[in-house]
């Protein structure tokens, strides 16, 4: 079910059922803001009556709108959790600027996008549809560096889950995709052969967070990614759960950065603990 700006629908549809008597949910707003920024958003809810344990979804690099989240958000929806989708900032009905992030700007860009999904935790925190002790985060590719950073910030975060999430700095991220995934000629032997060469600037790294991080967290990540070195990845995560991190990961034969089906599987039997 969806929630955005027509009200009407939202208060038709949102909620399930309930007794004629009872008092309807304060209408929702068209935005959240941070920072500077409105940002238009959709709450999806599962179907039943709230309220629901939920997830903020955090967004990979690019030009990223709410409704190119809406595979995401039908999956989780589908598993008992609402799902608040919003356009990434200066992108689509969203104000604000948007980067395309290098290594020299991702130590200041990424902690203000981690801000803006900070906020959407704060707002569904808020709704009563929404179960203000069961909000998640949940995101893709790039979300990998942002959603911790938001989890650090907003304290008491009960999981995340971060699809073809890197746990290795931006420029080593950046190295790594140089080599394969722009020239399909080179393999991913090589790169992860070249990895301890690289000696260029490092940009943001998400390990500091992760070392201070007592958040549930799993990694989704596909061996034949050519997009994150998936094996610097695995090696970083080794050591923060040796460091006593509540890490987890799967890893898939075959599967590039964009994943597939059958890892919803697992998805779903490692979220049930949190629904």
């Amino acid at each position: 079910m969806k929630f955005g700006l027509l009200l009407a629908g939202a208060l038709a549809l949102g909620c399930g059922s309930r007794p004629a008597s009872a008092q309807a949910p304060p209408p929702l707003p068209a935005f959240f803001e941070n920072d500077g920024a409105r940002l238009a958003f959709t709450l999806d809810l599962p179907p039943g009556t709230g309220p629901f344990p939920a997830v903020v979804a955090g967004h990979g690099s690019g030009r990223i709108t709410r409704d190119q989240l809406t595979w995401l958000s039908s999956r989780l929806t589908a598993l008992g959790f609402a799902v608040l989708r919003f356009d990434k900032r200066g992108v689509g009905a969203s104000t604000g600027t948007f980067v395309f992030v290098g290594t020299k700007d991702s130590p200041t860009v990424f902690p203000q996008l981690a801000g803006d999904v900070a906020a959407g935790v704060r707002f569904l925190r808020t709704r009563p549809e929404i179960d203000p002790r069961r909000i998640g985060l949940v995101g893709m590719s790039q979300a990998g560096w942002i959603l911790p950073l938001a989890a650090r910030a907003l304290g008491g975060v009960p999981f995340m889950l971060l699809l073809s999430g890197p746990v290795c700095s931006v420029g080593q991220e950046m190295f790594y995709s140089d080599i394969v995934e722009n020239d399909a000629s080179r393999t991913i032997a090589e790169a992860n052969a070249l990895m301890p060469t690289y000696d260029g600037p490092s940009g943001y790294d998400p390990v500091p967070v992760l070392r201070a991080l007592d958040t549930p967290t799993l990694w989704v990540l596909g061996l034949a990614d050519r997009s994150i070195p998936v094996q610097l990845t695995l090696q970083n995560l080794k050591a923060l759960r040796g460091q006593g991190r509540p890490f987890e990961w799967r890893t898939y034969e075959g599967l590039d950065h964009g994943l597939g089906l059958r890892i919803w599987d697992d998805i779903g039997r490692w979220l049930t603990r949190f629904r």
